[in-house]
């Protein structure tokens, strides 16, 4: 759940109960999981408020409490929170001082109270449940112990289970805030997860950041298993190794940004410089990654934006963190580079109908663009990847609110699209009928080339019909439910104006190869 719809969830549970029931949903958030004998104790335990004063907690807040939407049942008579209205509920309790942090310390001692003889139960499921408490209460209390705790279980977990190595990096996940001094044992839990699930490649990329060398990691000390599988693809990515660059050194670079009116004139022109990195793919092939600096802006467009669609609303801000974008589409050479390096799940060759080392590849399917990325990864260790369609639109916009980064409109000498019909004011140009080598138009005001026009480029995220309960941190946006389309922006050479817009959304299959559909990668 996003951060705007917890809040909204948790208003309305308030508006709806009143002030003592909320106060009884903070404690509620503490434990990872819930059961009405441990929220009953919960009320009977917490009268009070830590200055004294009765909180006039009425019984069936105990049910209301269960029964609501700040609830869910995950089992017999076991309810959780979302993770997101559970940090915020305990982010409220901080914050407020009838509570503090006082009281957290205070729960943490009644938890560990409460699951002692749960410890010790003949029932599996109880004793995970009592286990998982414990783990919470010590996370606030004592962290350095929790952290310990939960590394002596990896250390002694069976690699095959994976049903425990996902559950465990949840636990991990949820008690990410108490636990942020062991950013270790976080990205322990996430690559184990990741070898859970199969995806070697991410799962190799996460533990690469912890443990260059070796076959054990030490964490809490505890010395905790690389699995050999993951030892082996390491192995195998070092004898593919491919130089990594130096992000303590970024170069700079100097470029001219444009303006233009509603008839395509230019108003205004002004210096820029941008930062960037260099990737060696092997044999003079390079790529170079621009430093996007953070920010926040409103993304979408009004409905007032010729061309715009609901698909594009409401406008929302997200805040962006700061990333590299690849300064230009993924042309043929750098994708033939890539290419050669060890197959992770797809098999990879040029698919592209217009044929140049320099013109942008094409006809690449969103599964193929995800394979070039895993390459990437694991040839150098950094975890390249689509970006999302928050960071691709504030990449695009460049600090601008206008349809397209140029300004009102775009002329055939400033993006390769098709000029056949006119957007404003603006004349027609020749219409070119295929892509054009990257760079060869101006960049915008980060020093990104080709995000209008020339070919699509493939996002990560999957499709939502609009932006209600879109992210507003700038991360991913996939379905909770099965989603056959993935989305692409930017527009190509076979589009017209509207379709190149720094808002316009477009889906498409994952499996789909056109040859107007390109991409290009970020990192963070």
């Amino acid at each position: 759940m996003k951060p705007d719809s917890a809040h909204r969830r948790i208003s309305s549970f308030e508006k709806r109960f009143g002030k003592p029931h909320l106060y009884l949903a903070y404690h509620a958030a503490f434990p990872l999981a819930l059961t009405a004998d441990l929220l009953y104790h919960l009320w009977i335990n917490f009268q009070q408020n830590i200055h004294g004063r009765v909180l006039d907690i009425p019984w069936v807040a105990v049910a209301d409490i269960l029964l609501s939407p700040l609830c869910e049942e995950v089992g017999r008579e076991l309810y959780e929170m979302d993770g997101e209205v559970r940090h915020q509920l305990l982010k409220q309790l901080q914050a407020d001082t009838n509570f503090s942090q006082q009281r957290l310390l205070q729960l943490s001692d009644f938890l560990l109270e409460y699951v002692q003889q749960q410890l010790y139960s003949d029932n599996p499921d109880i004793q995970d449940f009592a286990q998982a408490q414990q783990w919470t209460a010590l996370a606030y209390k004592q962290p350095k112990d929790a952290a310990r705790k939960l590394a002596l279980v990896y250390a002694n977990l069976d690699h095959q289970d994976i049903t425990e190595l996902i559950r465990l990096e949840l636990v991990v996940e949820t008690l990410a805030e108490p636990l942020r001094e062991f950013r270790e044992l976080q990205i322990y839990a996430r690559g184990m997860a990741h070898f859970a699930r199969g995806a070697m490649a991410e799962a190799t990329a996460q533990l690469a950041q912890i443990s260059k060398t070796g076959n054990r990691i030490q964490i809490a000390g505890v010395s905790l298993p690389i699995p050999e599988e993951i030892r082996k693809t390491q192995s195998r990515t070092r004898q593919q190794f491919l130089k990594t660059p130096n992000l303590n050194a970024l170069e700079y670079f100097d470029f001219e940004v444009v303006t233009v009116d509603a008839f395509g004139q230019v108003t205004k022109t002004q210096h820029n410089q941008a930062q960037f990195v260099t990737q060696d793919l092997g044999n003079g092939v390079t790529l170079e990654m621009v430093a996007i600096p953070g920010g926040t802006f409103l993304m979408g467009a009004p409905k007032s934006e010729k061309g715009s669609d609901n698909d594009e609303r409401p406008q929302h801000q997200v805040t962006i963190q700061p990333f590299f974008m690849s300064k230009y589409p993924i042309t043929q050479v750098q994708w033939q580079a890539v290419a050669a390096l060890p197959r992770v799940s797809y098999s990879l060759a040029n698919p592209s109908r217009f044929q140049g080392d320099n013109l942008p590849v094409e006809s690449v399917s969103w599964h193929d663009a995800n394979e070039f990325c895993a390459r990437l990864t694991k040839g150098t260790e950094i975890a390249y990847r689509l970006p999302s369609e928050a960071q691709w639109e504030y990449a695009c916009r460049a600090g601008t609110t206008t349809p397209f980064y140029f300004g009102e409109t775009i002329t055939s000498t400033l993006a390769n699209y098709d000029v056949s019909v006119t957007y404003t004011f603006e004349q027609k140009g020749i219409y070119l009928g295929k892509t054009t080598p990257v760079g060869k138009f101006p960049p915008n005001a980060f020093g990104l080339y080709d995000l209008h026009g020339n070919v699509w480029e493939w996002c990560a995220d999957s499709w939502h019909r609009d932006y209600k309960d879109a992210p507003s941190d700038g991360s991913v946006w996939q379905n909770s439910h099965d989603n056959p389309y993935r989305m692409l922006r930017g527009g190509s050479w076979s589009d017209g104006l509207q379709f190149c817009r720094c808002a316009n959304r477009f889906r498409v299959e994952p499996e789909g190869r056109f040859n107007l559909l390109g991409f290009r990668v970020v990192f963070s």
